[in-house]
C-alpha cells in the first residue's frame, strides 16, 4: 500500500486494496460453488434443489469481482485526475457511517423476522442509499421497491423459497 510523507494511504492504495478485495471475493464465491456442488438433491422436478441459490450468488460474485479488478486495473481519466489531485483534509476513513451500516444491519436482521422482508428491506435500503449518499429522495426509494421486488419475485418464483412476512402480520392473518 503506497503512503504519502504524511502516513495516509497515497493514490495507490483505493487500487490496490479493490483489486485484493476481489480476488479475496471471487476466491471465496469459487469456493462456494465447488462446495455447492455436492448439496444433495431433492428427486422432485419442481424443486430447484438447495445447490442452486448458492450457484447463482457465487456466480455473480465472480463475475463482479472480475469487473472490479478490470476496472481497477484500465485506465481511466477519473483515476488519472484522482492520482494527480492530492486528497482533501478529512477525506480519509470516516467511523461513523460505518457504524452506523453496521447498527442499520444489526436492526435489519432483527426486524426482518418481525416486521417482514418487504416494509423492512424497503425501509433499510432507503437509509443505506443515504448513507452512501444518494441523496435523491425520488430515486433512492424507486430503486429500493424496485430491487426489494426483485429480490422478492426470484426467491418467490425463481427459487420457491417463501421470505418472511413478520410475526406482527402473521397474526392479522387469522
Amino acid at each position: 500500500m503506497s503512503q504519502s510523507p504524511e502516513g495516509t494511504p497515497g493514490p495507490g492504495a483505493p487500487r490496490s486494496a479493490d483489486i485484493g478485495a476481489a480476488i479475496v471475493v471471487a476466491v471465496v464465491a469459487i469456493a462456494a460453488i465447488v462446495v455447492s456442488r455436492d448439496f444433495p438433491t431433492t428427486g422432485l422436478d419442481s424443486d430447484v434443489g438447495p445447490a442452486r441459490f448458492p450457484l447463482i450468488y457465487a456466480g455473480i460474485l465472480v463475475i463482479l469481482s472480475a469487473i472490479l479488478v478490470v476496472g481497477r486495473l484500465l485506465p481511466t481519466r477519473r483515476n488519472q485526475e484522482s492520482a494527480a489531485a492530492p486528497a482533501p483534509p478529512g477525506a480519509g476513513f470516516r467511523f461513523v457511517p460505518v457504524a452506523v451500516g453496521v447498527v442499520a444491519t444489526a436492526a435489519y436482521i432483527y426486524l426482518i423476522s418481525l416486521v417482514g422482508y418487504i416494509p423492512t428491506t424497503v425501509v433499510f435500503l432507503v437509509g443505506m442509499m443515504r448513507l452512501m449518499g444518494q441523496r435523491s429522495w425520488v430515486r433512492g426509494p424507486l430503486l429500493a421497491v424496485g430491487i426489494t421486488a426483485f429480490l422478492y419475485l426470484i426467491f418467490l418464483y425463481g427459487l420457491q423459497i417463501p421470505l418472511p412476512v413478520g410475526s406482527l402480520f402473521e397474526a392479522a392473518e387469522l
